[in-house]
């Protein structure tokens, strides 16, 4: 039964309007599918979805029933393709705490709507064991919310809405005298009954009942038999106690259908849910991985879309196939980087060994923004720019490149002309200004491959890679004139103009290894400031 494709289960008739559908036609369809849910479709695609509790929230707040389902068509949808099977379908209701599954084609488009009631009657000879009896699964008693046979619908709404139950107990000198659901309230809704009406005239009875020591198995068998989602639990005397859902007979099945889910805490991802770290689970299908949970860190940032897709469309390809291969080989990946769009992220994770026969295994990663602690260990404070560490290792890297190719590249480092004036004068904040400025043009003025770093005090260093003493000094001379006519605006309104200097060495011809090369830069940087100043100096 776990292995059914869920395009072959998955209800499609009466179970979708159109987005210019009105919410009276909407409560119609859901009342008359039977199912609780209805899905909103835009172009064959699914663009939200609608369920008993919120046409209850509607009637709450007597919303307009002529308005336009497509303005209610905001919430976030989960979905997943026809191909994957039923326990998969369960697990996904499991992990994300939801009710039903939107069913869709390769192409997204609507394929029908699986829900946990439907999964149910697939699962049964699954999973039930015998020995497994209402009181193993019943939440803490004593808390039943109820009302009395002379309440009014209008006071269902409120207690549903209020305690955020779909169904309400009618309860008569301690007992069950019948039972008040969502799909009663819609009904009532299509047959235009008043909320002002007495619950006695229009609640379900006999209601179904079971004791503490009920199997579940029973359970079950009379929620598939009558086509209900709860029935309330009684206590020897029959007094109504608690409510048994077809969600808390999911919730048991998590810790049977696999041995990795009976290893894991119910409230294990609410924990995860409080860590800073962002977190994600992903499940290996052997073709493609998916990731099937993330907890709230992540899906506030990068939103609940990310769920059932393949984990390629969240990670870069290559990237996630080096971290796949550590993971299938050493079960484990610690503080991998990588890079997401303009974001550096840092993924630390481990493998779980799982027992269905449609999974190879399972992987937990955290994920950890490191862009502000790169930005920190690499980038100047002030300027933005590189800092002396990193323009010093990447000269290192491309000496090794350019000995490797028998390539050239040029070495630059410039410093401003009297900056020392600039401080005496105006203060150090302005001097900060001056550099900032100077920067930025530098930065504007270059090649994106180009790498620009502040070398110390008012000097900065640039490399050119790929580039001859020629070019680099034609480069650079167009770069000293557009700060000799650049007019920096300082603190209090004052401006001031600046110029530079520029000492220019190149591999290999200047030197193999750093040392020459800047020796050589610094000479003629020295050389262009006793020209005169506001020079280049290469040779």
């Amino acid at each position: 039964m776990l292995n059914l494709k869920l395009k072959g289960i998955a209800k499609k008739d009466n179970m979708y309007v159109q987005s210019d559908a009105a919410l009276a036609d909407l409560i119609n369809l859901m009342n008359e599918n039977q199912k609780g849910v209805v899905v909103i479709l835009k172009d064959e695609k699914p663009a939200g979805i609608l369920t008993e509790r919120d046409v209850v929230e509607f009637l709450y707040n007597s919303a307009d029933l002529n308005e336009k389902v497509e303005k209610y068509a905001s919430k976030t949808l989960i979905s997943t393709k026809g191909e994957r099977t039923v326990g998969y379908a369960l697990n996904l209701t499991l992990e994300n705490n939801i009710r039903r599954v939107i069913v869709t084609d390769d192409e997204g488009r609507f394929l029908g709507i699986v829900t946990q009631h439907d999964l149910l009657k697939y699962l049964e000879e699954d999973f039930y064991r015998l020995f497994i009896k209402v009181k193993h699964i019943v939440r803490k008693t004593g808390n039943l919310i109820s009302i009395s046979p002379e309440g009014s619908l209008q006071d269902v709404l409120r207690k549903m809405i209020e305690n955020r139950v779909s169904a309400i107990p009618v309860i008569h000198d301690g007992k069950a005298a019948g039972i008040i659901t969502e799909k009663d309230i819609l009904r009532l809704t299509c047959e235009k009954v008043s909320l002002q009406g007495k619950v006695c005239n229009y609640m379900i009875s006999p209601v179904e009942t079971a004791y503490m020591d009920t199997p579940l198995a029973e359970v079950v068998e009379v929620m598939n038999f009558e086509n209900i989602r709860r029935v309330v639990v009684v206590d020897k005397d029959g007094v109504a106690v608690n409510i048994v859902t077809i969600r808390d007979v999911m919730e048991n099945l998590e810790s049977d259908y696999n041995k990795f889910l009976e290893r894991k805490l119910r409230n294990a991802k609410e924990i995860l849910n409080i860590f800073p770290e962002m977190l994600i689970e992903i499940v290996d299908v052997g073709s493609e991985q998916f990731i099937i949970w993330a907890n709230e860190k992540i899906i506030n940032r990068f939103g609940q879309e990310i769920l059932d897709k393949p984990v390629t469309d969240f990670l870069p390809k290559e990237s996630w196939d080096r971290i796949y291969t550590a993971l299938k080989k050493l079960n484990k990946i610690e503080r991998i980087n990588l890079k997401k769009g303009d974001q550096v992220f840092e993924l630390s994770g481990f493998s779980l060994k799982t027992y269905e026969d449609e999974e190879q295994g399972r992987f937990q990663i955290m994920i950890r923004d490191i862009t502000e602690d790169i930005k920190l260990s690499t980038v100047d404070p002030l300027t933005t720019c590189y800092n002396r560490r990193f323009i010093n290792g990447f000269l290192m890297k491309e000496i090794e490149r350019c000995k490797r190719t028998n390539h050239h590249f040029s070495v630059v480092i410039s410093d401003i002309d009297d900056f020392k004036i600039i401080n005496d004068t105006y203060g150090h904040l302005s001097g900060d200004a001056a550099l900032k400025a100077i920067a930025q043009l530098i930065i504007d003025t270059v090649r994106n491959l180009d790498v620009v770093g502040r070398y110390g005090g008012d000097e900065f260093m640039i490399i050119l890679p790929e580039t001859s003493g020629d070019i680099a000094s034609y480069v650079i001379d167009r770069l000293r004139h557009k700060i000799e006519c650049l007019e920096i605006m300082l603190p209090k309104g004052i401006k001031v103009k600046i110029t530079c200097s520029f000492g220019i060495s190149t591999f290999p011809n200047d030197g193999m290894d750093a040392d020459d090369l800047l020796v050589t830069a610094d000479e003629r940087l020295y050389k262009a400031k006793s020209m005169g100043k506001n020079k280049i100096a290469c040779m």
